[in-house]
């Protein structure tokens, strides 16, 4: 039944891209981009949730700093920066640039902005810790309560997008006046985009005129619009699906290692996984090679990708190994007395609830969760799949085992921010409510270091203490994909998921 509901589903959303492309096709340049995303917000208002990444995706959002192909933070909107001292940072904001309303960007913009974020996302903390912003002209400050070495990379979060904050809310919620190479002509909440080139640009000429976006959630589905035309560029196909557009005369695939993680997360306080020897034989119990085989990607050697310049130099204490994940569970004592094939504590067999739901548009996390249910069975350990829509409620109550998610480990660039939200004990993202006092520490030492080797030397040995702890299953590190029609030039996927549709993309009509 469930087959069926899918094949109905990708029918008719076949059939209403078509239409759409029908009703729209006269009126169309000859230089414009159909684009499918897996997903669309429910406001462009850039302090709302994560909406900013869909307007950075887009090409209408723009921050003071992005981040290049190396992860390093470059100047974007802002050309020049000081740090005082520990806790104040200067910044320049470059002349000339305007908002697609016409108004010119300047400090007091820039300054309206980061307020409002602080104000209206409870996000913009965890970035640094802001006492107040000064604008001066095209100067702006910040000043901190406490020291933050990531302050720069942090800025690159689509978050501290800068638009016109003077406008009404409905207007920012629909159609934002920001800096970017193209401009928000409709938007209608979960369902499409349209947008236009932005004549005024501050970086250069726009290479496509229009561009039109439709959310297709469903990898299948966006496999069947880029096949049948109904759209020219779309991103995060399955890898199983990659060879469907292996043939260079139709379609372009650019694909690259970025800092996702296929992260399973195990709840350090539930009932079974409390218990560190388990979360050992469970990490030993996992074949990654296996898993990579039908995913794609690498196998994760611990919480940060290989792409990553802090990522590369650590050793999964945790290779496959089922003999030694059963001898642990042999010395403890966790042993199948009543021979069923599941191991008992405490006389209760150990049947592990495993929450699984589809992220960033992939179906990894199923495949990855059966994979784990299978070699967990051979070390006698029980793992039930929760299929669910969401996970958020899920993983805020503390209500499950394991759970699956597809994490940017290092979203900005800098592997503070991450550890901070997910490993320090109490966060509020803490889904794996793990607590080590020894990691706090060495979180806090991070926040106050500023030398880049130093950063990266500490995140390695945060990541190298996770993996002893058996805090996490770190899977696989996942590459991002753009698949385009052979008629689009340019479309170069970045390993930063910030960036999508920019304005080097061009037609070609030949």
């Amino acid at each position: 039944m469930k087959k069926i509901k899918h094949c109905l589903f990708c029918l008719l959303l076949s059939l209403s891209l078509l239409g759409c492309q029908a009703d729209s096709k006269s009126n169309n340049p000859p230089n414009h981009l159909n684009v499918a995303m897996f997903w669309i917000s429910t406001s462009l208002d850039p302090t709302n949730d994560y909406d900013g990444w869909v307007l950075s995706r887009i090409g209408v959002g723009e921050t003071l700093f992005r981040l290049n192909e190396k992860f390093e933070a470059e100047p974007w909107l802002a050309d020049s920066y000081q740090q005082v001292d520990d806790t104040t940072w200067q910044f320049h904001i470059r002349e000339g640039v305007q908002f697609s309303n016409g108004n010119t960007v300047d400090g007091e913009c820039v300054k309206a902005c980061i307020e409002r974020a602080f104000k209206r996302n409870s996000r913009a903390k965890d970035y640094f810790d802001l006492s107040r912003v000064e604008a001066t002209g095209q100067n702006v400050t910040l000043y901190l309560n406490t020291a933050s070495g990531a302050v720069i990379n942090n800025l690159c979060e689509p978050l501290f997008t800068i638009y016109d904050a003077s406008e009404s809310e409905d207007k920012i919620q629909s159609t934002p006046s920001c800096t970017g190479a193209f401009v928000i002509d409709q938007f209608v909440p979960e369902t499409t985009i349209d947008s236009s080139a932005n004549k005024s640009y501050w970086d250069g000429q726009v290479g496509v005129e229009t561009v039109h976006f439709t959310q297709v959630a469903d990898s299948d589905s966006r496999v069947l619009a880029l096949q049948s035309g109904e759209v020219d560029l779309a991103t995060t196909i399955d890898y199983s699906n990659l060879s469907l557009f292996s043939d260079s005369t139709k379609y372009t695939v650019s694909q690259v290692l970025g800092p996702r993680c296929n992260v399973v997360y195990m709840n350090n306080q539930s009932k079974y996984l409390s218990d560190q020897t388990l979360r050992q034989a469970l990490s030993y119990a996992i074949d990654r090679q296996n898993i990579v085989k039908l995913t794609g990607g690498e196998e994760a050697t611990g919480l940060y990708s290989s792409a990553l310049p802090y990522g590369n130099g650590i050793i999964n204490a945790y290779d496959y190994n089922p003999a030694e994940a059963k001898r642990l569970l042999d010395q403890v004592g966790y042993i199948d007395s009543n021979r069923d094939g599941i191991r008992e504590m405490n006389g209760q067999n150990i049947v592990i609830e495993y929450y699984e739901s589809a992220d960033h548009g992939s179906s990894d996390a199923s495949i990855i969760a059966q994979s784990i249910q299978n070699e967990a069975k051979e070390i006698g350990i029980s793992i039930h799949i929760n299929q669910v829509e969401n996970l958020s409620d899920i993983k805020a109550a503390g209500t499950f085992d394991m759970c699956s998610a597809n994490d940017s480990t290092a979203p900005t660039g800098d592997p503070e921010v991450f550890l901070q939200l997910h490993y320090q004990s109490g966060a509020e993202g803490n889904i794996a409510r793990y607590s080590n006092p020894a990691i706090d520490q060495l979180i806090a030492t991070l926040a106050g270091t500023f030398s880049i080797e130093e950063r990266q030397a500490l995140s390695k040995e945060i990541s190298e203490i996770l993996l002893e702890d058996a805090a996490s299953l770190y899977v696989s590190y996942l590459p991002l994909n753009t698949v385009s029609s052979s008629k689009v030039e340019g479309a170069d996927q970045h390993p930063v998921d910030y960036y999508m549709v920019t304005k080097d993309i061009r037609i070609r009509n030949d």
